[in-house]
C-alpha cells in the first residue's frame, strides 16, 4: 500500500518486522481445498454419530471464516482419498474421523485468515488517517508534529506486527495438535496431498529447521510435494537448489499456461499474447481480463512469467544441451504489489567451491524487465570467473529478492519535487528491509551446501545494491567472506570496513572516478539531512545513505575499476552502468575476488588509492629580490574529495583486461 508521507519501508525497518509478510504467510493456505478433501473423506466412510458431530461443528466454523478467496480446488478430492485410502491401508470406519481432523484444520486457517485480514485493513486504515494528518501538518509547517505522527505510525505497525504473530502462532498450535489427532487416527499428514503443503515450515522458519524437516521426508514424500509444486517450497531456504527450481519453474509454467489457455479459448493467439507482454505492450485480455474468466492477479502473474522465462530460455539457443546450467532458485511474481521477485542462479550453489550473490540497484525489478538483462551481468561475471579458475565450480546468484526504489533518469529533475521519488532513492529504509531479506537469502545457503570442499561466498552490491549488502552484514547479521560495492551511493549503518564482520576476508570497492553516483557517499548523512530538515522534511526524518567507502579512512581495498574512454564530463552519469563489461579492469578484479584470489590484485597493480580531501600547501620557500624565504610547512585540508584516478593516463585504462 502507497502513502504519501509514509514510507512502508520506513515502518517496517522501525516496527522491526513486517505485518504484511506475516499476513501473507497466513493467507498462503488454501482452506477450501483441505475442506474440500475432509467432505470426500467423510462421503467415502461409514460415519459414527461422534464423528459426524465433530465434522458438523468444525464445518460451520469453516463456514462462518471461509472469505471465498480460493473457490476452486485443483486437487481430485474423491481421487485422492482412494489413493491414500490404499496407500495408508485405511478401513472405511477410519475415514469419517479423519474427515473431521481435516475439517479442524481448515477451519482454524480460515479462521486465522479472517482475523489477520482483519487486523491488516484496520492498519491501512489508520495509516492512511496518519497520513492525511501529516499532509495537514507540513501544509501548517508544524515539522514537529509531523515526526510524532510518524512515530504513530512505527508505534501502531508495530503493535499489528505482534498481534498477527500472535494469530500466525496460535494457528499453528492448533494446526500442529490437529495433524497429531490425524496421525493417531490413521491419516498420515505428509502422505496425503493437500494436506501435506501444510506441513511445509513457515517462510520465517531457520533454514537448518527446513533443512531437517525436509531430510525426514521420504522419497516418495518428496516426490509429491516437488510434483505439488507449492509455491511457498520454491522459496523456501533451507530446500536444496535442484528441487527449488524444479518447483519454481513448474510454478512459472502453470501462470503461463494458465493465461494463454484462456487466451486460446477467447480466439487469440497465445504466441502474440506473449509477445505482447514480454514487450510491455496494451492488450484487451490484459486490461479486461474478467471478460477472459482471469483476475488482476493471473494477468500479473502472467506477465512476469513471461519476463522470467525469457531469460531462462533464451540462453538455450539452438543447442539446449551446451547452454548454461541456470536454475530458477527464487519465484514470487505478486511479491512487491506486483513488481516481482526473482533469483536466477547460474550453477548450482549447493555444490559450487565459489559462490558469489549479485544484488542490482534502483530501477530493478522482474516487471521492469530486469530478467531480460539483469543477469547479463551474471552471465559475465560466471565466464569470467570460470575461466579464471576452471578447476573449481563457481555458481553465481543474480539476485533481485527486494522492492528497489525507482528512478526516472530521463526526467531525474522530476524527483527533486516528488516527496514519494526523492523518499525511494534519498533514505535508507528500502535499503534496510532489503538488507533483512539478502541476510536471509544468504545465509540460508550455508543450509543446503553439500560440496567436498568449503566455498567461498562472495557478496557483490551495485548502486543501491551497495547499500543494501552494507546494511545486510551490518543490521542483519550477514555471513560471507568477501563483500564488493561497485558504484556506491553511501554505506548507511556502515562506517568502517569492520563493521562487515567478514569470515577472514576483506571489503573490496570499485569506484569509477567518473561514476557521479559513486561520489553520493562523499556528503555522507550530513548535507542531505541538513537539506531535507531545511526544506521541510519532504522525506521523513531521515535522508541520505552513509559514506563513501572509497574514501580514505573507511578501511576497504578499493580496486580500479576505471572506465576505458571516459576522460570528461559527459560519461558521470553512464559509467556508473559499465562495472561488469566484459574486459574491463572492474570486471577482472571482481573475478580474482570471487574465485578467492582477492590478494593477488596488489601484485597485478590493480590496486587504486583512495579518495581523499583536498589539501593546498604553503610553499616552503619563497624566492624574494633580497633573497630566499624560508617559510614554515603549512598544509589547508580543502571541504572537498579528489580522486587519485582522475590523474591516469588514458592510455593506461583499457578493456584488455578479460581472462
Amino acid at each position: 500500500m502507497e502513502f504519501r508521507y509514509i514510507s512502508t519501508p520506513f515502518l517496517v525497518a522501525e516496527a522491526g518486522g513486517d505485518p504484511w509478510a506475516i499476513d501473507a504467510s497466513v493467507q498462503a493456505g488454501c482452506p477450501a481445498r483441505v475442506s474440500a478433501l475432509a467432505q470426500a473423506f467423510r462421503n467415502a466412510g461409514a460415519s459414527t454419530i461422534e464423528a459426524a458431530a465433530a465434522f458438523d461443528a468444525a464445518r460451520r466454523r469453516f463456514e462462518a471464516s471461509w472469505n471465498h478467496r480460493y473457490g476452486e480446488h485443483p486437487i481430485n478430492a474423491s481421487d485422492e482419498v482412494q489413493r491414500a485410502t490404499q496407500a495408508l491401508g485405511l478401513q472405511s470406519a477410519q475415514l469419517p474421523t479423519i474427515a473431521a481432523d481435516l475439517e479442524k484444520i481448515a477451519a482454524a486457517l480460515a479462521e486465522a485468515q479472517r482475523s489477520s485480514a482483519w487486523y491488516i485493513t484496520a492498519l491501512e486504515y489508520d495509516l492512511e488517517n496518519i497520513d492525511d494528518e501529516i499532509c495537514e501538518s507540513l501544509a501548517e509547517s508544524d515539522h514537529c508534529a509531523a515526526d510524532d505522527l510518524r512515530a504513530d505510525a512505527v508505534i501502531e505497525t508495530r503493535a499489528i506486527m505482534f498481534v498477527l504473530s500472535d494469530i500466525r502462532g496460535r494457528y499453528s498450535t492448533v494446526l500442529q495438535a490437529a495433524l497429531e489427532d490425524l496421525r493417531t487416527d490413521g491419516g498420515d499428514p505428509a502422505e496425503i496431498t493437500g494436506v501435506d503443503q501444510l506441513l511445509i515450515p513457515p517462510a520465517d522458519a531457520s533454514p537448518e529447521r527446513v533443512k531437517r524437516w525436509w531430510d525426514s521426508l521420504s522419497a516418495n514424500q518428496k516426490r509429491i510435494l516437488t510434483d505439488q509444486h507449492p509455491r511457498a517450497l520454491g522459496n523456501l531456504n533451507g530446500i536444496p537448489a535442484d528441487v527449488r527450481d524444479s518447483v519454481n519453474q513448474a510454478s512459472m509454467n502453470d501462470d503461463l499456461r494458465n493465461v494463454e489457455d484462456a487466451a486460446r479459448q477467447g480466439g487469440l493467439d497465445p504466441e502474440t499474447v506473449r509477445d505482447i507482454a514480454l514487450n510491455n505492450r496494451a492488450a484487451d485480455i490484459f486490461t479486461h481480463p474478467t471478460m477472459y474468466g482471469l483476475r488482476a492477479t493471473d494477468i500479473t502473474r502472467y506477465q512476469n512469467a513471461v519476463k522470467t522465462n525469457d531469460f531462462l530460455t533464451r540462453d538455450k539457443g539452438s543447442d539446449p544441451d551446451h547452454g548454461l546450467p541456470i536454475m530458477l532458485w527464487a519465484y514470487d511474481p505478486l511479491a512487491f504489489s506486483g513488481k516481482g521477485r526473482a533469483a536466477i542462479a547460474i550453477g548450482n550453489p549447493d555444490k559450487a567451491r565459489n559462490t558469489a550473490v549479485m544484488v542490482p540497484g534502483t530501477n530493478s525489478s522482474v516487471r521492469g524487465g530486469w530478467m531480460s538483462d539483469g543477469p547479463d551481468d551474471a552471465i559475465n561475471l560466471y565466464e569470467q570467473s570460470s575461466k579464471a579458475d576452471p578447476h573449481h565450480s563457481t555458481a553465481v546468484l543474480a539476485w533481485m529478492g527486494y522492492d528497489a526504489p525507482e528512478f526516472d533518469h530521463p526526467h531525474w529533475e522530476q524527483a527533486l519535487t516528488d516527496p514519494a521519488e526523492l523518499e525511494e532513492v534519498g533514505t535508507p529504509w528500502r535499503a534496510r528491509q532489503a538488507g533483512v531479506l539478502l541476510a536471509a537469502d544468504v545465509n540460508g545457503l550455508a543450509a543446503t551446501y553439500d560440496g567436498v570442499t568449503p566455498n567461498h561466498v562472495t557478496i557483490l552490491g551495485h548502486s543501491y545494491g551497495s547499500t543494501i549488502v552494507a546494511d545486510a552484514f551490518v543490521n542483519s547479521g550477514m555471513r560471507a567472506n568477501d563483500a564488493v560495492l561497485t558504484g556506491c551511493p553511501g554505506t548507511d549503518l556502515a562506517h568502517s570496513a569492520t563493521d562487515f564482520h567478514l569470515d577472514g576476508g576483506r571489503l573490496y570497492v570499485g569506484a569509477a572516478s567518473t561514476d557521479a553516483i559513486s561520489w553520493i557517499g562523499e556528503s555522507g548523512s550530513g548535507l542531505p539531512n541538513g537539506l531535507n530538515e531545511t526544506l521541510g522534511e519532504p522525506v521523513g526524518p531521515w535522508a541520505g545513505l552513509g559514506a563513501d567507502p572509497a574514501h580514505t579512512g573507511f578501511g576497504a581495498v578499493r580496486f580500479r575499476a576505471e572506465v576505458a574512454g571516459s576522460h570528461s564530463l559527459t560519461p558521470w552519469f553512464t559509467d556508473h552502468a559499465h562495472y561488469y563489461d566484459v574486459g574491463s579492469e572492474a570486471l577482472h578484479n571482481m573475478t580474482e575476488i570471487v574465485t578467492g584470489r582477492g590478494d593477488r590484485l596488489a601484485a597485478d597493480g590493480m590496486l587504486a588509492p583512495d579518495r581523499a580531501q583536498a589539501r593546498i600547501a604553503i610553499p616552503r620557500q619563497v624566492h624574494t629580490p633580497l633573497g630566499t624565504v624560508s617559510l614554515p610547512h603549512i598544509e589547508i585540508q580543502m571541504p572537498i574529495s579528489v580522486d587519485p584516478e582522475w590523474d591516469r593516463p588514458a592510455r593506461t585504462v583499457t578493456n584488455g583486461h578479460g581472462f
